[in-house]
């Protein structure tokens, strides 16, 4: 007998049988589909954990520190050079390295004020980093006196002459209402820490403000970008030039005897952003950076600790899903003996006629196999239309809660179904069914055929 053959007598025997092999199919498709959406759980999981740590920053970035241990004088403390810069970038599988060039400054627009921070980046690197506008335009690297504002950073702004206690005292409120659109706004910067206050102290040293223009609006949904402002490197090189000429004179002003005659034109970082190429590579690069004395630390750590955590449940809820497999495969064996005993003539019949013996093994396991993959399909079937339904309806509600906290901005799942635990499914569930068929198919295999005719 050919395979043709034994596939269409094993469906025809299958169907003679339907109200036992639907209850058996059924089992299949219970194991099946427990097996599916306890696994599902764990996926939302880590899904929703990834997914709410985007929101903090790329996981394949590195952040990198100057080695705070070996500090030998406070008045010298370590840093990265550019050279250190060079190096780092010469790590394989790094793709961008990104010094952080910052300063604090005031700044006024119209009746607000507020000391805030500004960072020196070049479109590259915005783009690199995943730092998406909202609304406006990007900068380019040789523009001067623009600005990008974070999603955010209007609401730190506080009315001139009112206190700018009164936020603290009431509570930081991250959802605050900003005092004005501030896209497109022409806002000036000094150095001077008490520039436009009303009735503000003569300074030491006089300063005239930098107007700068907010030419972009950064997305909210990185919380790393949203109270800050972003500007051209070699802009922010500038300012901060201008802010030592500043800082040294009014330290000569005050009479500080130690103020430098001299002011330095060079940079150096406290801070230094590593993009990897590929996440997988980030645990190896990681390595080789802290190798050369730095102090480095990217997301993927704190990741892998709590992954470690949700695969422990993982295996929990797999465990209870497979133990609804192994019932239905107990099924399937007491099926395929209960035909054997009911087919016995018919089997004795095959041998006699010349049927070769592994015909008949096949064609039981063919059966069994059958039955476990038209169980696993069903049972995908079902498993996706469970899943859907759950992060339909259930992800905003105490299930979502159980699985991720809900984020603004942020999807969180339920269930997560990935393609490749589908073709496994069908798989693991034909092989289920086609090992609960072995031991009944040798059972008919050695069955003698003149006894197996003389049943009645």
């Amino acid at each position: 007998m050919n395979n043709v053959d034994l596939i269409l007598m094993s469906l025809r025997n299958l169907w003679r049988r339907k109200l036992r092999t639907s209850l058996t199919i059924l089992g299949v498709v219970i194991g099946t589909g427990a097996i599916i959406l306890m696994l599902s759980l764990g996926f939302a999981m880590n899904v929703n954990l990834e997914n709410s740590l985007k929101r903090w920053g790329d996981i394949s970035i590195i952040n990198v520190w100057p080695n705070y241990e070996n500090v030998r004088s406070f008045n010298e403390p370590p840093s990265i050079s550019e050279d250190d810069v060079a190096k780092l970038q010469s790590i394989p599988n790094v793709e961008l390295v990104i010094p952080e060039l910052s300063l604090n400054i005031t700044s006024v627009i119209g009746k607000y004020k507020s000391n805030v921070r500004i960072i020196g980046i070049s479109y590259e690197a915005m783009k690199i980093l995943g730092y998406d506008l909202d609304r406006g335009r990007y900068f380019s690297d040789d523009e001067n006196n623009v600005i990008i504002a974070g999603g955010r950073v209007a609401s730190n702004f506080y009315k001139i002459g009112s206190s700018q206690d009164i936020r603290w005292q009431r509570g930081w409120d991250e959802n605050e209402e900003a005092p004005f659109e501030i896209l497109d706004q022409r806002m000036k910067i000094s150095f001077d820490y008490n520039y436009g206050e009303r009735n503000a102290p003569t300074p030491a040293v006089k300063t005239r403000p930098i107007n700068v223009s907010v030419i972009g609006v950064l997305d909210q949904n990185k919380y790393e970008t949203n109270y800050q402002f972003y500007m051209p490197v070699e802009a922010v090189k500038k300012l901060i030039l201008k802010q030592r000429e500043y800082e040294n004179k009014l330290a000569k002003a005050n009479g500080d005897k130690n103020a430098k005659s001299r002011i330095s034109k060079e940079f150096t970082y406290d801070h230094v952003q590593v993009k990897v190429s590929d996440v997988k590579k980030v645990d190896a690069v990681l390595e080789q950076i802290q190798n050369m004395g730095f102090e480095a630390y990217s997301m993927t750590q704190g990741l892998k600790e709590v992954k470690r955590m949700f695969n422990g449940i993982q295996m929990v809820l797999g465990g209870i899903g497979a133990v609804s497999l192994f019932v239905a495969a107990l099924g399937i064996t007491n099926t395929m003996i209960m035909s054997i005993y009911e087919r016995t003539k018919e089997i004795g019949i095959m041998k006699v006629i010349g049927a070769l013996i592994t015909d008949i093994k096949k064609m039981f396991l063919i059966e069994a196999g059958m039955i476990g993959f038209i169980g696993g399909i069903i049972g995908i079937l079902i498993s996706l239309l469970i899943s859907f339904l759950l992060n339909r309806f259930g992800s905003g509600g105490i299930l979502g809660n159980m699985f991720g906290t809900p984020e603004e901005g942020v999807k969180t799942y339920v269930s997560v179904i990935p393609l490749w635990l589908l073709g496994v499914s069908v798989i693991f569930s034909s092989l289920v069914g086609m090992l609960a068929g072995y031991f009944p198919a040798r059972r008919a295999m050695k069955l003698s055929a003149l006894s197996a005719i003389k049943t009645e």
